[in-house]
């Protein structure tokens, strides 16, 4: 088996001083000793870059603070992302609030170096849940079909907690470079499935997601998820974040592959409310396509 690689982390934070050093120390406890860390802090009002320097100061790994363009958490991961001196080869993605567990690292870049280099992958870890003091427990599956472009026109199932990328995906997304739109991960899933890439989905988990009330979106089960999801609905959020990702992807069409590319030129020539509605039933879960169908 050869040497796995080293990899850069990276991590984006903003004001997340009171869950970095539990993280920080998880990166620490990797059993893949190789890796740095590339931190764009989006103008933190707390202790977080302090937190990051005392880290800095006693790791062994190298750790570079940058700072972030203040435009959004998506602006802060592909300011990352496309920095001009991120080295060639594999990346992995962090939350500021997660954890990671010790083999995660270890797993994801064995599974991305098994094809050839030139086969755009992407490793998606599975992820427990972690509430308060509480142990940490299962989040349901939600990948039951496999990832395909129309179910990434409606959604996304490429969380990017814990995501990496091996050195064609990177040099995929790195030659399209930073874009307007809602949920940079959301952005990977739509650009993957849609060249053809391969996503490798992990049973086994990588991840401990921590719920509390600074998450951006929070998880993605339960009764409250799914009010908010309804919420999001009605109000013409999530119809906004749609219209965002086809602006966005029209200007890359070259990079799809015919069957992406022809889809999304019959879903751009539909008039605008009917797009939704003709998309839900690629919703993974009959009840998130009901609801599509209902509010578009």
């Amino acid at each position: 088996m050869h040497a796995l690689p080293h990899i850069p982390i990276l991590m984006g934070t903003r004001n997340g001083a009171a869950y970095l050093h539990q993280q920080l120390a998880s990166f620490a406890a990797q059993d893949h000793p190789h890796w740095s860390l590339w931190i764009s802090d989006d103008g933190s009002t707390d202790a977080t870059r302090e937190v990051i320097r005392d880290f800095a100061d006693t790791s062994p790994n190298p750790v570079l603070l940058l700072r972030g363009p203040q435009q959004g958490l998506t602006a802060n991961y592909l300011h990352l992302l496309c920095h001009p001196d991120l080295p060639p080869g594999p990346v992995a993605f962090a939350d500021q609030d997660d954890l990671w567990l010790p083999t995660h690292l270890t797993r994801g870049l064995s599974a991305v170096s098994h094809d050839p280099p030139d086969a755009a992958q992407a490793y998606v870890p599975h992820r427990l849940l972690q509430r308060g003091n509480a142990g940490p427990q299962a989040l349901p599956w939600r990948a039951r079909h496999a990832p395909s472009f129309r179910n990434a026109l409606v959604e996304n199932l490429l969380v990017g907690s814990g995501l990496i990328l091996n050195p064609a995906a990177v040099s995929a997304i790195r030659a399209i470079g930073p874009v307007d739109v809602p949920f940079w991960d959301w952005w990977l899933y739509l650009l993957f499935t849609g060249s053809g890439a391969q996503i490798l989905q992990d049973r086994s988990p990588g991840v401990i997601y921590r719920a509390h009330d600074g998450n951006m979106l929070g998880p993605r089960h339960g009764l409250r998820a799914n009010l908010r999801r309804l919420k999001q609905l009605r109000n013409g959020t999530y119809h906004t974040w749609f219209a965002a990702n086809l602006a966005a992807l029209e200007p890359h069409m070259s990079c799809l592959t015919p069957e992406a590319s022809n889809l999304l030129q019959a879903v751009l020539a539909m008039p605008a409310k009917h797009r939704l509605r003709h998309l839900s039933p690629h919703r993974h879960l009959p009840r998130d396509r009901l609801a599509l169908w209902v509010a578009a």
